[in-house]
């Protein structure tokens, strides 16, 4: 009864979405949020965000998307569609080798170091199982936990997402100047320090901003 429930109510979803009642539809989906997985949740709604011109709330809930596990074709087409529009490749193009790290480690997580993990955890127990070596398992256990525990850091990074433009300082404290402003779309890696986030990524936009204006991306 349940799914037949939740069927019906992505079909009243989807026929808003083709009448272009974008809000009608929006509001079906918060009102069920509950009900439906968070994946699919998020991509329909960043969906629907996209169709409205609100490009920085549409990537927010297509990367969340992705976070839940929903990696779908049509989820990476709706989402590089809004990074275009957002000239995310302008903002986001790796300047140093820190950035370069940073976003392969952010990509890796996404499914790479989990699949690496597997492989692992495979290789290990074959090792004990035909070959009787413990000094292989040991080695491959050793890499396993690392693989996993480097996983578990990038997952605890602090990701944000600008929703409206913020001012970048050049310090802590509106007594410094602002160099410039960081466009709605971006996502930043912080350290945050009282009511400032330290930007560590891109490091283009490395400074000083305020921690208002943003959605974390958990």
């Amino acid at each position: 009864m349940e799914d037949t429930t939740i069927e019906d109510m992505l079909k009243t979803v989807e026929a808003a979405f083709a009448q272009k009642d974008y809000r009608g539809a929006l509001q079906i989906l918060e009102t069920h949020q509950s009900k439906i997985s968070p994946g699919l949740w998020h991509y329909n709604v960043g969906t629907i965000y996209g169709k409205l011109g609100n490009f920085p709330l549409s990537r927010y809930h297509l990367l969340m998307a992705d976070q839940e596990g929903l990696r779908t074709k049509e989820v990476i087409t709706n989402r590089n569609l809004v990074e275009t529009k957002l000239e995310i490749d302008k903002y986001e193009k790796p300047l140093v080798w820190t950035d370069y790290l940073i976003k392969g480690s952010l990509a890796a997580s996404e499914g790479i170091f989990a699949t690496i993990g597997l492989l692992l955890v495979v290789f290990a127990l074959f090792s004990l199982w035909k070959k009787k070596s413990f000094k292989a398992f040991g080695i491959i256990v050793t890499l396993f936990l690392i693989i996993s525990g480097i996983n578990v850091w990038v997952h605890s990074w602090d990701k944000k997402m600008v929703m409206i433009a913020q001012p970048l300082f050049e310090g802590p404290s509106q007594i410094f100047p602002a160099r410039e402003e960081v466009p709605a779309g971006v996502l930043l890696i912080t350290v945050k320090k009282g009511e400032w986030l330290d930007v560590i990524y891109p490091s283009r936009f490395k400074g000083w901003i305020k921690d208002s204006g943003l959605k974390e991306l958990k």
